[in-house]
C-alpha cells in the first residue's frame, strides 16, 4: 500500500534518476532512443527490448554506455503476447529490480479505412496496444509483488484526441493507450505506481521525413498548424519524460502531457 505521508526529498534530488532502471520498449526508435538517453544522463541505467535484428540496438547501446550507464538487451518481438511475457520472465530471471517503464514501442500503417487489411490492423492493435497494456501489466505486476512503486510512461498521441485522416487503425491504438492509461492508474495508486501517458504531435524522426518525402505538403501544413511554427524534434520529449518517470511527479497519475507545440490548442 502507498504511504499517505511522503517523505520530503530536497529539490536539488526531484529529478535524479541515480539507482533507477528503466525498462524501455522501443527504445531504438527515434522518439525512444532520446527519451532513454535522457534518463541515463539524469542517472538511470537501461533495460532494452528491441525487436529481433534491430540494426539501431547497437547504436542504443553506445549512447546509453557514452554517458556511463549500463544497459542491458533482450530481443523480442513485442507483437507477440506471450513473447513478451517471456522476455519480462527473462528479465526478472535476470535480478533485474525494475523502477519505471517506457512503453515506446509503436508502428503505423498510413491508408483510407477502406483499404486497412486485418494484417494491417491487426499488426498495429498487437503492438500499439496490446503490447502496451500486457507490458504494463507484467511490470506492475513484479512492482507489487516486490511491494516497491514504479513509474509507468506509456507513449500515446495527438491523434489519441484528434484523429485525422488515414490514420484510422493508428488513432484508435492510441485512443485506447489514453483511456488504458488512466484505468491502470485507478487501480495501481494505492501501491504508488504512477501511469502516466505523453502525446507528441508532429515529431521529425527517420520515419517522418520519409512520410514528407512521400507527401511533400505535409512539411509546410505542420509547421503553418503549429503555433510554434515548427516540427518538434525528438529533444523536446525529455523534459516530460523526466518528470513523469522522477520524484517530482510522485502525485502525478493517470493523466496525459501534450508535447504538440500548441497544434491541439489551434
Amino acid at each position: 500500500m502507498a504511504s499517505s505521508a511522503p517523505t520530503r526529498i530536497p529539490t536539488s534530488q526531484l529529478f535524479s534518476l541515480e539507482g533507477k532502471t528503466v525498462i524501455a520498449t522501443g527504445g531504438t526508435g527515434g522518439l525512444g532512443s532520446e527519451m532513454c538517453l535522457a534518463m541515463a544522463e539524469s542517472g538511470a541505467d537501461i533495460v532494452s527490448i528491441y525487436p529481433p535484428n534491430d540494426p539501431a540496438q547497437p547504436k542504443l547501446e553506445e549512447l546509453i554506455r557514452g554517458v556511463g550507464r549500463k544497459i542491458v538487451s533482450f530481443e523480442c518481438d513485442v507483437s507477440n503476447s506471450q513473447n513478451l511475457r517471456n522476455t519480462f520472465k527473462q528479465i526478472w530471471d535476470a535480478g533485474i529490480v525494475p523502477d519505471i517503464l517506457l512503453n515506446c514501442a509503436g508502428l503505423n500503417r498510413r491508408g483510407a479505412i477502406e483499404e486497412m487489411t486485418d494484417e494491417k490492423i491487426d499488426l498495429i492493435f498487437a503492438v500499439n496496444l496490446k503490447a502496451v497494456y500486457v507490458a504494463a501489466q507484467e511490470f506492475g505486476m513484479q512492482l507489487i509483488k516486490l511491494g516497491r512503486p514504479g513509474k509507468i510512461i506509456n507513449i500515446a498521441s495527438l491523434t489519441s484526441f484528434v484523429a485525422m485522416t488515414n490514420v484510422s487503425a493508428y488513432a484508435s491504438t492510441k485512443g485506447g493507450v489514453l483511456q488504458m492509461t488512466k484505468a491502470f492508474s485507478n487501480e495501481w495508486a494505492v501501491h504508488g505506481i504512477q501511469v502516466n501517458c505523453i502525446c507528441p504531435g508532429y515529431i521529425k524522426t527517420p520515419l517522418s521525413e520519409t512520410l514528407v518525402k512521400q507527401y511533400p505538403e505535409m512539411e509546410r501544413h505542420v509547421i503553418d498548424r503549429t503555433p510554434s511554427g515548427r516540427w518538434g524534434a525528438p529533444m523536446d520529449l525529455r523534459g516530460a519524460t523526466l518528470f513523469l518517470a522522477c520524484p517530482a511527479s510522485d502525485y502525478v497519475t493517470g493523466t496525459s502531457i501534450v508535447v504538440d507545440g500548441g497544434m491541439m490548442a489551434r
